[in-house]
């Protein structure tokens, strides 16, 4: 039976390599032909020799989707539907800027996390992914859009901020996320890779403690009574056993800025006393607010704030970084909160 490479960090694939009395650079070479240059065959590894390759060949494969469907918006942002072995479906996004290219991965089939604004949980939980079918999101992104091609733009930063609740699946994100970083010079770094939480307080002390990259927690409320109205995982998880972990994220991270997600409902969480109630939950935190407007989806009662500016400049003035996001492919269904399986969607 062959294994996934990709399903193995670098390290581990180095010890696996030096019990095969494999020279255990070998390994850093696998991984040059597979992220840099996204090889999907032993066979055209031309710095392996060829008893090399066809034993590789007979233990390990280089798992890749299959690209079922592609959906351009208008401002240039991609969604693939992206086949797993197993039939079922995920949803990933490219979303191209001037000075950086985003790729924002799925970590699971479906949500359990259940937010009564999100598509994603609506249509319900199937399973986690494994760590070579999140890495291979990054990697089918690539080369279906060329960009292995020297001087092609690269992908350079990854969010996990499509399907599914990352801490839900921290074993398999961490360890895909250590693939993205592979290599000092090549990979990614920490800065530019964002892990999203709806906030699983026990786990997300373990990042905080094992993770070096950034931190994004979706918050959407600054009080326990109305985040448990509209994310009922708060019943669970509070938002004072949220903001001690962040505290530790903090004590950990210091040069990085923990990004509040806050989605703005109206009438609902968008009010003054909202925005102040915030201002005083962040104080003493180092903490960024991404102000996000609610992009609709069949089905769903939640309407856009009116109040999105007036919202923002109560946190600026109290010294706040608050930047409202921009809309991104909310024509083609891929903006924030908007992914759904196709699987889901036929049930």
């Amino acid at each position: 039976m062959k294994h996934g490479i990709l399903s193995y960090t670098q390290s581990e694939l180095e010890g696996v390599f030096s019990e095969l009395g494999l020279p255990r650079f070998r390994a850093a070479q696998v991984f040059t032909w597979v992220f840099r240059f996204g090889k999907t065959s032993f066979f055209e590894m031309t710095n392996i020799g060829k008893a090399l390759q066809e034993k590789l060949d007979q233990m390990f494969h280089i798992y890749r989707p299959e690209v079922a469907r592609v959906s351009r918006s208008r401002d240039g942002t991609v969604k693939f539907l992206l086949e797993l072995a197993d039939k079922n479906t995920i949803e990933t996004v490219f979303i191209p800027e001037t000075h950086r290219n985003t790729i924002c991965v799925s970590s699971q089939v479906g949500c359990s996390v259940g937010c009564k604004f999100c598509n994603t949980g609506y249509g319900g939980f199937i399973r986690n992914l494994s760590a070579e079918e999140i890495i291979s999101q990054f990697l089918a992104v690539k080369g279906y859009l060329h960009l292995w091609t020297p001087g092609a733009d690269r992908l350079s930063n990854v969010v996990f901020m499509g399907m599914g609740e990352p801490l839900f699946n921290y074993d398999n994100v961490s360890r895909a996320i250590q693939n993205l970083m592979w290599d000092e010079r090549e990979g990614l770094s920490r800065r530019r890779i964002t892990l999203s939480t709806s906030g699983i307080a026990p786990v997300l002390e373990r990042v905080a403690r094992d993770l070096p990259c950034r931190l994004a927690v979706s918050l959407h409320a600054p009080n326990d009574e109305l985040r448990t109205r509209i994310m009922p995982i708060n019943q669970t998880y509070d938002i004072s056993s949220i903001m001690k972990a962040c505290k530790l994220y903090s004590e950990h991270h210091k040069f990085l800025k923990i990004t509040f997600e806050y989605l703005l409902l109206r009438d609902i969480n968008d009010t003054d006393i909202c925005a102040r109630e915030l201002v005083a939950l962040l104080s003493g935190v180092n903490a960024k607010v991404n102000l996000l407007q609610f992009n609709s989806w069949n089905g769903c009662t939640f309407k856009p704030s009116q109040r999105t500016i007036r919202f923002a400049k109560i946190l600026q003035n109290a010294g706040l970084e608050a930047p409202i996001r921009t809309r991104r492919g909310e024509d083609i269904m891929a903006a924030c909160g908007q992914l759904r399986t196709e699987n889901a969607k036929k049930q």
